[in-house]
């Protein structure tokens, strides 16, 4: 909700799920950008920012199993060749986060920080805004310190019900 308030654009929780980004929570702001994510939507992994998120944080065998299979394209900035796409994920691990222009909706940008409950990243939390109003150091420095919280909260609970 912080994250939200402050950038006022769409923000959103997801996870990986069955080989796709799963959303388990959304925040929408009323005169935010276009978003076609939803509560319980999936989108591919290379398609979206969330996506590249967790894909980036995951085990190297999963990466290849991914990058092997076909990969789906929803708009022309999508990456689905898999050379390209190793190299966006060193990107993604080097900066710490995830920049996305266009990958669903020419439009639109996604730019997602990884969420780590000290075992490994569990989530991706990401914000939609219009493309070429991105902010990028003020809105992923508002992610990171979200996603930290978050991270520490799941930590908490994970360690508390032992």
């Amino acid at each position: 909700e912080e994250v939200q308030a402050g950038i006022r654009e769409h923000t959103q929780l997801g996870v990986l799920e069955q080989d796709a980004v799963l959303f388990i929570e959304r925040l929408s702001a009323r005169q935010a950008g276009s978003n076609i994510t939803k509560i319980a939507g999936r989108l591919p992994l290379n398609a979206s920012s969330s996506g590249l998120v967790l894909l980036a944080y995951s085990p190297p065998a999963y990466q290849d199993r991914i990058l092997s299979s076909p990969l789906k394209q929803l708009s022309t900035e999508t990456i689905v060749d898999a050379t390209e796409l190793r190299k966006k994920l060193a990107e993604v691990r080097k900066r710490g986060y995830a920049f996305a222009p266009g990958y669903i909706e020419s439009v639109s940008t996604g730019i997602a920080v990884p969420v780590s409950d000290g075992a490994g990243v569990i989530a991706a939390l990401s914000v939609v805004m219009p493309r070429g109003n991105e902010r990028e150091p003020e809105v992923v420095a508002r992610l990171k310190r979200a996603a930290t919280d978050i991270g520490q909260a799941a930590s908490a609970v994970r360690f508390s019900s032992h």
